[in-house]
């Protein structure tokens, strides 16, 4: 069995512990107050000055940041929640106010937007103006049950995590087709004349092809951290890192689409398509 959500939160951790974190991080979880001490990990194993290494139970219990942390008295980490329905625009106002001032403690500042589909039309401007001007010293987390509910252009900032535990556990099986799907992608095949096989075999329906998706992308991620297992890396050694963040940019798109009402069939087509044009495409212009 593969447990996505193991596996991601490594992924999340490798990142910390080698200082490659984004400014910006959406994680998609099941329940987004229960994920908060997660999120408290997250910020300690960020921001500890004992240099933790592992998620797992993270208290080092030798620094004060810890403790500030988990009696909720950490100065510059700030979680913003919703005011009633919505987060509001002065909340996110306020926040901007606050982060203009130098840190207390001489470390990074860290905000998290809990529940972040709960911003409406001004907050989200406010926060996208926020995330398209990053300091170094200020990390973004934003919590989320579906990350569709945001806007695309904050979806666009973040680098995304799932951390759902639901519905994302795949068999032996499944893997073995999602190791097959990743061979096409690597040794550029073309997804055409295989049709009939990838339609009836690989892509079966939008929930499996979603699964499928996500699993393929974890891979392509991990492969960028350093994280994957040898018989992965040897298969990925010669893919271009363009091609790499051009897959994740495409899948992630494509994801995105199977959330609505959709030909299937249409969707295939069309996923297939860009893959041989924006991907495949690419290297065959850099090689004229």
């Amino acid at each position: 069995m593969v447990d996505s959500y193991s596996d991601n939160l490594s992924v999340l951790e490798h990142i910390i512990i080698n200082n490659r974190l984004p400014h910006a991080i959406l994680l998609e979880v099941d329940d987004c107050n229960e994920s908060l001490t997660t999120v408290k990990n997250i910020a300690k194993l960020i921001l500890c000055n004992n240099k933790e290494k592992s998620l797992d139970g993270l208290n080092c219990s030798k620094c004060n940041i810890c403790n500030l942390i988990d009696n909720d008295n950490y100065p510059d980490l700030k979680i913003i929640s919703s005011d009633g329905n919505w987060i509001k625009k002065q909340q996110l106002l306020d926040l901007q106010a606050d982060f203009n001032n130098k840190s207390m403690l001489d470390n990074k500042r860290i905000y998290v937007i809990n529940e972040a589909d709960k911003l409406n039309t001004s907050s989200s401007n406010s926060l996208l103006k926020f995330l398209e001007e990053p300091e170094d010293d200020i990390i973004a987390i934003l919590l989320t049950t579906n990350r569709y509910l945001l806007l695309d252009t904050i979806i666009s900032r973040c680098q995304i995590f799932n951390l759902k535990k639901l519905d994302y556990s795949i068999d032996q099986e499944y893997y073995d087709k999602t190791s097959n799907l990743l061979e096409y992608f690597i040794k550029k095949r073309n997804l055409f004349l295989d049709y009939k096989y990838l339609n009836e075999e690989i892509f079966i329906d939008k929930q499996n092809t979603k699964k499928l998706l996500t699993e393929i992308e974890k891979y392509f991620l991990s492969y960028l951290v350093g994280m994957t297992d040898e018989d992965i890396s040897t298969k990925m050694k010669n893919v271009e890192i363009e091609d790499i963040i051009l897959y994740v940019k495409i899948i992630e798109s494509e994801k995105q689409k199977l959330e609505f009402n959709i030909n299937f069939k249409m969707w295939l087509d069309s996923f297939f398509s860009r893959i041989i044009g924006e991907v495949y495409g690419r290297n065959s212009s850099s090689n004229r």
